[in-house]
């Protein structure tokens, strides 16, 4: 605890930290906390979701707040009631012995437990924008003597139109504060309320680092639109231990999915804004304890959720823009630990997937979905693991004598064969699984491979061959895909239904009459 110490926390800080576990700080922490607990300036942080960005300004915060002071001295937005709870909940056990009241004002919730707790005296308040203005109307709310006004997650909040509201929220916030703007991106929106409503302010960016950034393994699996939930399937049934986010485009879609993964006896939960926050908390908390292994989620849904140990995190649906496949894929990969961030797309969709691996510096490698072989050698792994687990804790005496029974007239092998399908149907039965072509399109014939008679030695490069290629058939340049220059040729593959143009069209315009292309 230390490094904790040389940042300039007090003893009664560190104890609190150290009965949470917290051995060293972040680097966001590192940077951030000395400038808040000894300097004067605002400051803008830049960090990815996961690294720590709540104790970095909670603690200082705590540090500074007066007990029995009889007003509000710090104010928290966040873009979802989810993030506010879990904000309140971490910078309260942070407080130690300090005297102090954390209340948090959000939508969906009752009004008058919120009046009771503002009423009472709270000293650090945390809310959406949407309650925290009307709190403030109400003149329920009283910010002119904050300390602290902090925006966590402020790219959301400009994604989600809470622009205007924030903006009357720090209107009210009076003029002696210290502002804290946190974001894990920062899009022009974001640094136009640093400019407005910011003083003289310094700017923290944090990174993650190359080993960091090698901890999320980034892949692409490509099918025909028809075996998407099938994909899905197939991801998930892969691996012994999924427990991960399953991000869809709206809250149907997220119901939908949800309610198909249940029918093939996945544990999996829908989360999306039409649910009442009462069923939205009891789902977080059975995610949370891994009694739900999937969650299905929207984008504004998921913004609250701060969840360890995701192995995965899959888009079933591509996210809308490059900032949110960020927001998406910054959820595993993180603490040390590995995650995989897997994306679905049609052939359709390759183009607007390699638009945002380029503004995100993203590499997003192609890969060949599990087979369905390695999917029931998974499964008997799973379930090998699970008997062992049975065995070693003992959890299988009372079926001994009925065990003994069945041996006596039948083969063991037999039986054992038979109670496996008994309880675990046909997940070993190839013929069960639907076969997946990979990468077909609309016509559902797949992608065909092109070999060219032109290579490096006829000056050919890549970008050529594609322009070539699009300038005589008029197809889009991003169907076509795996292109290899050789010394003498080139391969290259598109999509089904465009290689019957493709093949006409280029070998009627080669100018030497000998076919240029032909299929492998």
């Amino acid at each position: 605890m230390e490094k904790f110490k040389n940042l300039g926390l007090s003893d009664d800080i560190i104890a609190a930290l150290a009965k949470k576990g917290f051995t060293a700080p972040t680097p966001i922490q590192e940077q951030t906390i000395p400038m808040l607990l000894t300097g004067e300036k605002d400051i803008v942080g830049q960090a990815q979701t996961g690294t720590g960005k709540t104790a970095a300004f909670g603690l200082p915060i705590l540090e500074n707040v007066v007990e029995g002071a009889g007003h509000v001295q710090a104010i928290i937005l966040t873009p979802t009631r989810e993030l506010a709870m879990q904000v309140a909940e971490e910078i309260n056990s942070f407080r130690g012995k300090k005297r102090i009241s954390i209340a948090t004002v959000y939508g969906g919730q009752a009004m008058l437990p919120q009046l009771k707790a503002l009423k009472r005296g709270a000293d650090i308040v945390v809310g959406t924008p949407g309650r925290v203005l009307d709190h403030i109307k109400r003149k329920t709310l009283k910010l002119s003597q904050i300390s602290f006004f902090v925006l966590d997650e402020a790219d959301e909040m400009c994604n989600m139109g809470f622009l205007e509201d924030v903006s009357e929220i720090m209107e009210a916030g009076g003029d002696n504060h210290r502002t804290l703007l946190f974001s894990a991106t920062m899009p022009q929106a974001v640094m136009r309320i640093a400019r407005k409503f910011m003083g003289d302010y310094d700017v923290v960016s944090v990174k993650p680092e190359k080993d960091e950034v090698a901890l999320t393994e980034q892949v692409f699996h490509e099918m025909p639109e028809r075996d998407r939930l099938e994909a899905l399937c197939r991801v998930i049934d892969s691996q012994n231990d999924f427990f991960g986010l399953v991000f869809c485009r709206t809250r149907s879609d997220a119901d939908r999915v949800a309610a198909a993964l249940n029918e093939r006896k996945y544990p999996a939960e829908p989360i999306h804004g039409d649910l009442s926050q009462s069923r939205r908390e009891e789902i977080l908390r059975k995610f949370r304890a891994k009694k739900c292994k999937i969650l299905v989620a929207t984008d504004v849904a998921a913004r609250g959720i701060d969840v360890p140990d995701l192995t995965h995190v899959v888009n079933f649906a591509l996210p809308q823009d490059p900032q949110s496949y960020v927001h998406r894929i910054g959820r595993t990969g993180r603490a040390g630990k590995k995650g995989i961030a897997v994306t679905l797309v049609n052939p359709n969709e390759f183009g607007k997937l390699r638009y945002i691996a380029k503004m995100t510096g993203a590499k997003i490698d192609k890969k060949a979905l599990p087979t369905i072989d390695e999917v029931i050698e998974a499964k008997k792994s799973q379930m090998g693991e699970e008997l062992h687990d049975i065995v070693t804790n003992g959890k299988h005496l009372s079926y001994l004598p009925l065990a003994s029974e069945l041996l006596e007239d039948n083969d063991p092998l037999e039986v054992i064969a038979a109670l496996l399908k008994q309880s675990q149907g046909d997940i070993l039965d190839k013929s069960a699984y639907r076969r997946i072509e990979e990468g077909a399109g609309r016509g559902g014939r797949g992608r065909v491979r092109f070999t060219a008679c032109v290579g490096r030695t006829h000056g050919m490069t890549p970008r050529k061959l594609v322009d070539m290629i699009c300038r005589k058939s008029r197809i889009n340049p991003v169907s076509i895909q795996h292109v290899k220059i050789n010394g003498q040729m080139s391969t290259f593959t598109v999509p089904g239904t465009d290689s019957d143009n493709v093949m006409r069209t280029v070998n009627k315009a080669s100018n030497n009459g000998k076919p240029l292309l032909r299929r492998n």
